[in-house]
């Protein structure tokens, strides 16, 4: 929820100031010696909160959330962090755990600012409005002035540890922070089965009305049966609406 509030609070900023001027990127990278390059596809992270110290010393604080057993989790996080040379220092809370499916961590670090990503972006004049991890990748939503977008794309290519996987870039609109704001939540909760079927419905028209496909051509296209899809996107659903409590 602090993300969410957080992210409000930029897209609010936005409404205030008319940032008819500046755009939308959405960038996804692998960070090689990073931490981040470490995780698996089982871990997800949202950025909840970032602060600078006058040492040039960077707090995060992150929400995980990591499927399968809970045996050892905690003890593989770690073990991650000790890998990256740039962390100085890390603390682990485990705040949710659910019958071994999965487990929510709270990870607070310290690092080093200039190795991370989040200070390149930031020193370049970017409003960062969204950061996640996911499947060893590193994911940011930001914000950027025109006149600043190719100094934004500088930064990243001139760094060689970094490789960009993905790059979107959009006019700045109601629908796009709406999305970032959503999408960071819903990720943490659906499986990467489940993110798959709804991108892969959304492709087919699944969605659209009237409907391009309908569910036995959704299963179709899947090689799965009807019941699976309709039972399916009854989970996804549910999830969704629980949210909304």
């Amino acid at each position: 929820m602090l993300s969410l509030l957080y992210n409000w609070k930029a897209f609010k900023l936005l409404k205030k100031y008319e940032l008819v001027s500046h755009k939308y990127i959405n960038v996804m990278v692998s960070h090689h010696g990073c931490w981040s390059e470490l995780t698996s596809g089982n871990y997800i992270d949202t950025l909840i909160n970032i602060e600078y110290s006058s040492f040039d010393v960077l707090k995060a604080s992150r929400i995980a959330m990591i499927r399968g057993s809970k045996e050892n989790i905690k003890g593989q996080i770690k073990n991650i962090m000790t890998k990256d040379r740039s962390i100085i220092d890390f603390d682990i809370s485990e705040i949710v755990s659910d019958n071994n499916k999965y487990s929510i961590y709270l990870i607070s670090m310290l690092q080093e600012a200039e190795n991370t990503m989040i200070s390149k972006l930031r020193a370049k004049g970017t409003s960062i409005i969204g950061t996640t991890i996911r499947d060893g990748k590193e994911i940011y939503d930001v914000i950027v002035p025109r006149d600043v977008k190719t100094l934004v794309v500088d930064a990243i290519i001139k760094d060689d540890r970094v490789k960009i996987i993905n790059f979107v870039e959009k006019d700045v609109n109601e629908e796009i922070i709406f999305k970032v704001i959503s999408r960071n939540s819903f990720e943490m909760l659906l499986t990467e089965k489940e993110r798959m079927l709804l991108r892969k419905a959304r492709e087919l028209g699944y969605f659209n009305v009237p409907r391009d496909r309908n569910s036995q051509e959704l299963a179709k296209q899947l090689g799965v049966s009807k019941m699976n899809i309709s039972f399916s996107l009854r989970k996804i659903l549910k999830k969704i609406s629980d949210l909304m409590d």
